[in-house]
């Protein structure tokens, strides 16, 4: 006789739902208003919805019985997001146990969640809590980043996207990825790691995939795509003055948005920070916003996208709760990012613009106008060092029949001015005492005076090689001769974030093998970092901290070369990637010399000198310049900028 099997699942809902009380189609913001506990926080103890309205319709969702079937969260920091995680795990847990995925940027992310955040919150929810076994140590079914439910029903993994096998090929139907920005493009050359967890779902009918994260660069945010390809809703709130609905925006930009005050001296008072109605113009206040908050309703901007099976969601810290992030301490951040990038500095704007507005920050350095460039080139003779300019370095290009070498001089807050550039031609395979070799022509450059406006000499502090290409072992050669001299090798990576200048590896071995200390050193240069910082300080305008100062004197090419990258979205393995590219008919050796000549610069610790060692270097070669002869200092002088002192 033929007998009939219950699925162990289905079998447990129904347990629940007779004896437990718990209606299976329970929405999931209705759950967490009833069961969920906060285990930490300034907001520990019952879960409220009402203390956050706008996750309401986010949480249910992700229920299994909602028609979308992926969920897109791009929110700022501490408004959430992770709690709507949190919530739809718990609640399956609770009441229709399945296997479920928890994945995080890495694995020690994953385990830092196991055992702070997951643990410490079923502890305080004994019905879910007695759902999940407790962890042992020799039990491969249930640790740290396993957890076994509702005696083997159904299994709760955390894992990290920086590993494959933590993504192995299990069958499973529900998936948490959380700040999905921090994933790699491509991990243990496998794929896309929300690539990989998505096959993982095909064969689930019910199957669920909810993505958040914090956004980061334009053109390269993974939660920013999707959030596109999605519906896209924003969260309109009423006035409480009018009863208009709209988006709260940052007002920087708009007559609407947040405003605030400024004392008589033009002083920004951030406590007077208010609303203003983009309908009838009225100021609202901070503590209205509950009110606002409870009215109102997510609308999407691409109704029926994806045939309605992806929910997006886009929300910034405008709208945090009363007792969070207050307005006025958003205007606050804000002064003070406007103020570091006064200086050069705009980390603390790309910052705030990613945690605090949710929106992609778009790179500076990714064009410079050639046009400007040569407008505001200057009247300057070439090998003369202009006022506040007082040390030298040089970046150095080996190609196959030359090298080119630019001359750059430095001042404070890293201002430059390109001094020369000078073009050697000869074999670089040609050793250094071989006459015409371009190694010996290069030291007769290295060990030649160049002189300031002053008529004084400026000192060289370094020079750094690219020992990429044919010649390496040539440049190898001349960097070990001349190292006593500040002579570096240094090799470019074309790595987002890398460092200028990174720590080197030494390349010279003896017969066993074993590398010399005293050897030659390869210097790793960043070379995607450096060209940002270039063409960011290539749009300066105005001579000061950071400028450019170029001579209508050099080449018509130098301005092509110094312009020729421009940076592009690529997309490699499904993933966009921000590259830097030279178009077809280009030439770039002046950029390279000139991303040479800045990681010089910073192997010298240039980028953190004080006003002490600035004003060192500048007692050499301008304070003393009375001491040199009235017609000398007239010829070195002519077609210079800058104050002409003790002429």
């Amino acid at each position: 006789m033929a007998r009939d099997f219950l699925d162990p699942a289905d079998l447990i809902s129904g347990v629940l739902s007779e004896h437990f009380s718990v209606p299976l189609a329970m929405r999931c913001s209705e759950w967490a208003d009833t069961w969920r506990i906060i285990a930490k926080g300034p907001e520990k103890g019952q879960w409220r919805t009402s203390r956050t309205p706008y996750l309401a319709e986010i949480m249910d969702c992700t229920d299994p019985e909602h028609q979308v079937s992926k969920v897109v969260l791009q929110f700022a920091t501490q408004m959430g997001k992770s709690e709507v995680l949190y919530n739809a795990i718990l609640k399956r847990i609770h009441i229709s146990p399945m296997d479920m995925m928890f994945l995080q940027p890495t694995l020690q992310d994953a385990k830092d969640h196991s055992s702070q955040r997951f643990t410490q919150t079923i502890k305080v929810m004994p019905h879910v809590m007695e759902r999940v076994a407790e962890v042992r140590s020799r039990d491969e079914t249930n640790t740290l980043f396993t957890k076994e439910i509702a005696n083997g029903a159904a299994t709760l993994f955390f894992s990290g996207a920086n590993s494959a096998r933590s993504l192995a090929s299990k069958p499973i139907g529900f998936v948490a990825c959380d700040e999905i920005d921090g994933y790699p493009g491509d991990v243990d050359n496998e794929g896309d790691p929300i690539g990989l967890v998505s096959e993982r779902m095909s064969n689930f009918p019910g199957r669920k995939l909810i993505l958040c994260s914090t956004p980061t660069t334009r053109g390269f945010s993974a939660i920013e795509r999707d959030y596109l390809d999605s519906d896209q809703r924003l969260y309109h709130v009423p006035c409480p003055h009018c009863g208009e609905r709209q988006v709260l925006v940052w007002g920087t930009e708009t007559e609407f948005g947040l405003k605030w005050l400024k004392t008589e001296g033009g002083l920004a008072r951030p406590e007077t920070a208010v609303y203003i109605c983009r309908h009838c113009g009225a100021a609202i206040q901070e503590y209205q916003k509950t009110e606002m908050l409870a009215g109102g309703l997510w609308v999407p901007e691409k109704p029926g996208a994806q045939n309605g099976s992806v929910a997006g969601f886009k929300l910034n810290k405008l709208y945090s709760p009363v007792g969070w992030k207050s307005w006025e301490m958003l205007v606050q951040d804000w002064l003070s990012a406007v103020e570091m990038a006064r200086s050069g500095d705009k980390s603390k704007i790309k910052r705030f613009t990613n945690t605090s507005l949710a929106e992609t920050y778009e790179e500076d350095g990714d064009r410079s106008d050639i046009h400007m460039l040569r407008r505001r080139a200057a009247d300057i003779e070439l090998g003369t060092v202009a006022y506040g300019h007082f040390v030298r370095t040089l970046g150095v290009d080996v190609q196959g029949d030359r090298l080119e070498v630019y001359d750059w001089a430095w001042g404070r807050g890293m201002a430059r001015q390109l001094v020369n550039r000078v073009v050697i031609y000869g074999d670089p395979a040609a050793p250094e005492n071989e006459t015409g070799s371009p190694w010996e022509k290069l030291t007769e450059y290295r060990t030649t005076d160049v002189m300031h406006a002053s008529g004084l000499v400026v000192p060289l502090l370094a020079v750094l090689i690219d020992s990429g290409g044919h010649h390496t072992q040539a440049v190898y050669h001349y960097a070990r001769t001349h190292q006593t001299e500040a002579v570096l090798a240094g090799k470019g990576s074309s790595q987002s974030g890398k460092a200028i200048i990174g720590k080197p590896t030494n390349q010279d071995v003896n017969w066993r093998g074993q590398r010399f200390k005293s050897g030659v050193k390869l210097w790793p240069i960043g070379t995607d970092t450096a060209k940002a910082e270039i063409y960011g300080r290539l749009r300066i305008g105005e001579p000061g901290l950071g400028f450019v100062l170029l001579s209508k004197h050099l080449h018509p090419d130098v301005f092509d070369q110094l312009t020729s990258e421009k940076m592009v979205t690529r997309h490699v393995k499904g993933r966009p990637r921000l590259e830097w590219v030279l178009p077809a008919g280009r030439r770039n050796e002046g950029l390279d010399c000139a991303v040479y000549g800045l990681a010089a610069a910073h192997w010298l610790g240039m980028d953190r000198w004080r006003e002490g060692d600035w004003s060192k270097w500048q007692s050499k070669v301008e304070s003393v310049a009375a001491s040199v002869p009235r017609e000398t200092k007239q010829r070195r002088m002519r077609g210079t900028i800058g104050p002409r002192r003790n002429a």
